[in-house]
């Protein structure tokens, strides 16, 4: 089993760490020259993305972690006869729980429906998600959607005290979030058993709203100066981007990658996922 995740970023940075730990050759690709230190598992490589050609014909699984690119993703565009070619036989793509779009606070699971086309970002991750499921069902490839959650982990959010300026709120509008160490094992379990098609939630068990959030932060940092900002006030002056980012407003759940691994979050909420972070920043 040789693992390349097309993409190396945050997110894929602890992933392969994760997979390396279980004997698993991996590499990642990136043109982000931070990452080419040499990591401190001999069995991960990180090359440039001159690299992606050759590190797919030596793999059997690949990780998409890249971000669509306007209306595609950039890696079945430019690669779709590549990996048609090669020995891969799995496909785990990551998309994002946005695709869900707005369900009035409801709460959302994988067969929900889809009603993320008001925003382009997501509207572009349906695209995505759509071609990878025909181009895997037409070349017999089994594939993996994981749709995650708003991602934290170390560094994650940058806790400084800019963060604490003018923290725009909205009452009862509920986000879903994941810590990237569970991320990256609820991952390797996807992997290792991945000889069926699914499609899954990568949250953790308590949406929460960004007030709650951000008071666990101030709490644990015992921050004294603050101020919150409601939403309702403020719209009018809002940027339509970032008025989207507040209209989607749903509890996702993660219950069907629970039962199916067993699995026990290591962070269940962020109220123990914040209390890490800061203890260990």
């Amino acid at each position: 089993m040789i693992v390349t995740s097309l993409g190396y970023g945050y997110t894929s940075s602890f992933l392969l760490k994760e997979i390396a730990s279980h004997g698993v050759k991996c590499i990642g690709i990136t043109n982000n020259t931070k990452y080419y230190k040499q990591s401190s598992l001999e069995n991960i490589s990180i090359f440039p993305r001159s690299n992606t050609i050759k590190s797919i014909n030596k793999s059997t699984h690949l990780v998409v972690t890249a971000p669509p690119y306007k209306n595609r993703c950039p890696i079945l565009s430019n690669y779709k006869k590549v990996i048609k070619d090669s020995n891969i036989r799995s496909i785990l793509y990551v998309s994002s729980t946005g695709v869900y779009g707005d369900h009035k606070g409801k709460w959302v699971h994988e067969n929900s429906v889809i009603k993320g086309k008001n925003n382009l970002v997501n509207k572009n991750r349906i695209k995505a998600e759509n071609s990878w499921t025909s181009f895997c069902k037409k070349n017999s490839l089994v594939l993996n959607i994981v749709r995650l959650g708003g991602i934290y982990g170390l560094g994650r959010p940058n806790i400084n005290k800019d963060i604490f300026k003018d923290i725009i709120v909205k009452k009862d509008h509920f986000f879903s979030r994941i810590h990237v160490l569970d991320i990256s094992r609820l991952i390797v379990n996807i992997l290792f058993d991945s000889n069926k098609n699914s499609c899954w939630n990568l949250v953790d068990e308590l949406p929460t709203t960004r007030k709650n959030f951000i008071e666990r932060i101030i709490k644990l940092k015992k921050v004294k100066v603050y101020n919150f900002r409601n939403y309702e006030e403020l719209k009018k002056n809002i940027s339509d981007p970032k008025k989207k980012f507040w209209q989607a407003n749903k509890k996702v759940s993660s219950q069907k990658v629970k039962k199916k691994f067993r699995y026990t979050f290591l962070f269940p909420s962020y109220m123990e996922g914040l209390k890490y972070i800061i203890k260990n920043s």
